[in-house]
């Protein structure tokens, strides 16, 4: 309809232009006219895609940042689970060093912390969405910068780092100590087993030692916590 309104004014200017019954101060006038309805129209119909594009981008973001918030309360029960996983690999070994120097070993206590020699730590986080709006490039339509820059924060440095903590743990226990104590752990047949022995070992109490400095990823993830827990009051505030 905006087209037809202005093919319609711009033959009407033309022909007031070329009207040859009419002077060029009435020419001057009705042409000016013409012009100022086409300029009208053309700013309208601007103005009303634009309207249009931004109330489709705001039903966008929100469906989006809902679908998020979801996300986060995923991630952030993995990252206190995680979280919770590295301070049982802090006390276990605290409990073993005290084993290591002269403490006699308790047969539960070494059944409960026992796997923090072998467990491995990995952040399975619910980036999919996120990605998918990046990859778009539509992460602009996030109009808070605010909650845009925390998203971006966990998302591209948060992840990244505790997943960085994590892979150095992993490795160094499945490929130094795992394969140590495979190779060294006697367990015979009627449950007696060698591990005061294995626990005072130089590699073992250096390991134990390295692996009580959990606590930089303890932090890493009590930091991460924060943070997806600062964007979802944003979310909430948003979705208002």
């Amino acid at each position: 309809m905006a087209e037809q309104e202005m093919i319609k004014h711009t033959k009407a200017a033309y022909r007031a232009l070329n009207n040859p019954l009419t002077s060029w101060k009435h020419k001057v006038k009705e042409v000016g006219l013409e012009i100022l309805i086409i300029v009208f129209a053309v700013s309208l119909s601007i103005w009303l895609h634009s309207w249009s594009e931004k109330r489709h981008e705001r039903k966008e973001a929100a469906v989006f940042l809902k679908g998020l918030n979801t996300d986060l309360g995923n991630d952030l029960a993995q990252l206190k689970s995680d979280q919770r996983s590295y301070q049982n690999v802090q006390e276990g070994a605290a409990y073993f060093l005290k084993v290591s120097n002269g403490d006699s070993l308790n047969r539960d206590s070494l059944e409960r912390y026992m796997k923090l020699f072998y467990n491995t730590t990995f952040f399975q986080v619910n980036g999919s969405r996120y990605q998918a709006l990046k990859a778009s490039g539509k992460l602009n339509i996030i109009e808070n910068k605010i909650l845009l820059d925390n998203m971006i924060n966990f998302y591209e440095q948060d992840v990244v780092y505790i997943n960085m903590l994590n892979n150095n743990f992993n490795s160094y226990k499945t490929s130094k100590l795992g394969e140590f104590l495979d190779d060294n752990v006697i367990v015979g047949t009627d449950g007696k087993n060698n591990w005061a022995a294995i626990l005072k070992n130089n590699r073992i109490r250096n390991a134990l030692l390295r692996v009580s400095t959990a606590q930089e990823a303890i932090n890493a993830y009590t930091l991460a916590e924060k943070h997806v827990e600062k964007i979802q009051e944003l979310i909430t505030e948003e979705l208002k």
